[in-house]
C-alpha cells in the first residue's frame, strides 16, 4: 500500500502524473533550495505562440500520516517560489468536506493518491512568487530567462553541468556553437555590492543574465557574417 511506503519513494508516481497532467517540459524531485525543499516540481509553457510564459509547479507530497494543517502549510509556503502549489497526500477515501473547504481558503491545491494513481481533487490558484527566487529555482534546474525574448530555455543539460548549453561571455563562440550565452552585468553588480560586505572586499559580479540561442542566431549572426 502507498501508505507504508516512504514518502520519497511515491515521489516517481506523483512525478509522472504531473508531466502528463500539466504537460510539463521538466520535472525534478527532491529539490532543494535555501529556504526550504520542494518534494516534486514542474515546468510547463503557458503562453501560446506570442509568448514564451511558463508557470512553475510545486508538489509537497505526504502518505496519509502527516496531520492536515501541517503539511498544508508546508505546501503554502511553496508560492515565494512557484506560480501554483499542490499537497498530494495518500487517501483510501477521499478528502473531507472541512479538508477541501481549509485547502480552498488556503489557496492549495489537492491531489489524492490511491492505488498507485494521482487524482487532482482541487485545482491551486495561480500565484505571482518572489522573482529572486522564482529565478534562482528555475536555474537550479538549468532553466534560464532570455534577456532580449522573455522567453525561458535550457541553459545546461544535466544536474552536473548546468551550463553546458550557454558561452560564458563569448559572443562569437556562441554564434559558431549554435548555443545561447551567459554573460555578466557588472554595474549592477558593483552597485549592490555597495551593500555586501563581504562581495564589497572582493569587488565579485554574480549578476547573470541570458541570452537564448535563438536570438544569439537572428540577432547577431548577420553582424559576424558581414566582418567575413
Amino acid at each position: 500500500m502507498l501508505s507504508q511506503q516512504k514518502e520519497s519513494e511515491l515521489y516517481p508516481l506523483v512525478e509522472r502524473w504531473m508531466r502528463r497532467k500539466f504537460q510539463c517540459f521538466k520535472t525534478v524531485i527532491d529539490k532543494g533550495l535555501k529556504y526550504g525543499r520542494i518534494d516534486v516540481l514542474g515546468v510547463r509553457d503557458v503562453g501560446g505562440d506570442l509568448s514564451g510564459e511558463i508557470e512553475t509547479i510545486a508538489i509537497e507530497v505526504k502518505k496519509g500520516s502527516t496531520p492536515f494543517a501541517k503539511a498544508s502549510g508546508q505546501t503554502l509556503g511553496y508560492r515565494v517560489y512557484a506560480n501554483r502549489v499542490y499537497l498530494a497526500d495518500v487517501r483510501q477515501d477521499s478528502f473531507t468536506t472541512d479538508e477541501i473547504h481549509i485547502a480552498s481558503n488556503l489557496g492549495i491545491g489537492l491531489i489524492r493518491l490511491k492505488n498507485k494513481t494521482c487524482q487532482e481533487v482541487l485545482s491551486s490558484p495561480y500565484y505571482q512568487p518572489i522573482t529572486k527566487l522564482n529565478l534562482m529555482l528555475l536555474e537550479s534546474i538549468a532553466i534560464g530567462k532570455c534577456q532580449f525574448c522573455n522567453s525561458f530555455f535550457e541553459i545546461g543539460d544535466s544536474k552536473n553541468n548546468r551550463f553546458s548549453n550557454v558561452a560564458r561571455e563569448n559572443l562569437k563562440q556562441a554564434i559558431l556553437k549554435e548555443k545561447g550565452m551567459m554573460f555578466w552585468n557588472y554595474e549592477a553588480a558593483y552597485r549592490k555590492n555597495k551593500f555586501h560586505e563581504r562581495r564589497a572586499v572582493k569587488q565579485t559580479a554574480y549578476e547573470r543574465r541570458y541570452i537564448c540561442s535563438e536570438c544569439i542566431e537572428v540577432l547577431f549572426s548577420p553582424l559576424l557574417n558581414d566582418k567575413k
